[in-house]
């Protein structure tokens, strides 16, 4: 299976004086792991491996209601010797959203927190509860962050790298950052573009870069990594899971132009946005950019369907 294609870019060339200057291509990322898409899989192999490691009996984790990295850790740890736990954000209430229809359905034992005491995160209230219950609990970070996480993408790098070493930037798009953080670790890597779906988030870039130097070590120095790193907290589109007109427009002009690449509605939609844009308006400094897709496509199922072009359920 080929995982890297070739963007049409001609519906967004035709009132641009840029037309031919650039070649996109996108790394199907959500097309390698059948359980875990995109980089979910990437983020979770070390965790399991610690887990493991540690005889722990219980695997628990973080997310939303939507949440791509909870449906894939339901998907991941239903063929594995861990009982499941997730810690849901919110009431849950009496109708479940398919994300987490699934994971009841993969065998995952659900957790309500109210918003105030997720915040805390390992500190919440919560937590303490399931240790209690439980006793040998291994903990996700919210999204397979951390440095386990990061250690999954610094790998991932190496196989992207591996199929076309040529291109003069990488994009990805970033919520916890881990994911850039393992990439940008990589000496591999070219110059790397990060996209934040968050509204407010300009501090991620100094979590990003901080991560990436621990994973780094003595191979890059943490000023090389600041010169390859270049972060968008701009791109939100006015706040996360949100779209503007002009998002919803791109969104759908982007699905007729290329149909067989779907985009996910939160992370992957928002990034390709930002970057086709600034190579209409010639200000995207690079000739081959590598557009890393990592998944989501399943978010869908929180829209309403005619605000899906892809067709994806």
């Amino acid at each position: 299976m080929s995982f890297v294609h070739s963007i049409n870019l001609s519906l967004f060339e035709e009132k641009s004086t840029h037309k031919g200057c650039f070649e996109l291509d996108i790394y199907r990322g959500d097309l390698e792991h059948p359980n875990a898409p995109g980089n979910k899989w990437h983020k979770l192999q070390y965790h399991l491996k610690a887990a493991k490691k540690q005889n722990a009996s219980v695997i628990a984790t973080f997310g939303g209601p939507f949440s791509n990295h909870l449906h894939a850790f339901g998907m991941t740890l239903r063929i594995l010797p861990f009982k499941a736990v997730a810690v849901v954000r919110g009431e849950l209430q009496p109708k479940l959203t398919p994300t987490l229809k699934d994971m009841v359905k993969n065998g995952v034992e659900l957790w309500p927190s109210s918003r105030s005491d997720y915040r805390l995160g390992m500190s919440s209230q919560i937590v303490n509860e399931i240790n209690e219950h439980y006793g040998n609990v291994y903990w996700i970070p919210e999204g397979g962050g951390g440095v386990l996480g990061a250690m999954g993408c610094h790998d991932w790098a190496n196989d992207i790298n591996a199929i076309d070493n040529k291109y003069d930037a990488w994009v990805v798009s970033s919520g916890t950052g881990t994911t850039a953080a393992g990439l940008l670790s990589n000496i591999n890597t070219p110059d790397l573009h990060v996209f934040s779906a968050l509204k407010g988030e300009p501090a991620q870039r100094r979590l990003i870069l901080d991560l990436a130097s621990k994973l780094a070590a003595e191979s890059m120095s943490k000023e090389s990594l600041n010169a390859k790193l270049f972060f968008h907290a701009d791109c939100h589109e006015g706040g996360y899971a949100k779209h503007s007109p002009a998002l919803k427009s791109f969104i759908s002009k982007f699905a007729r132009a290329n149909p067989n690449y779907p985009l996910d509605p939160v992370y992957t939609s928002k990034s390709m946005f930002a970057v086709i844009q600034a190579m209409q308006n010639g200000c995207w400094p690079y000739k081959r950019t590598l557009f890393i897709h990592t998944g989501g496509l399943q978010g869908w199922r929180g829209f309403s369907k005619d605000t899906n072009p892809f067709t994806y359920s």
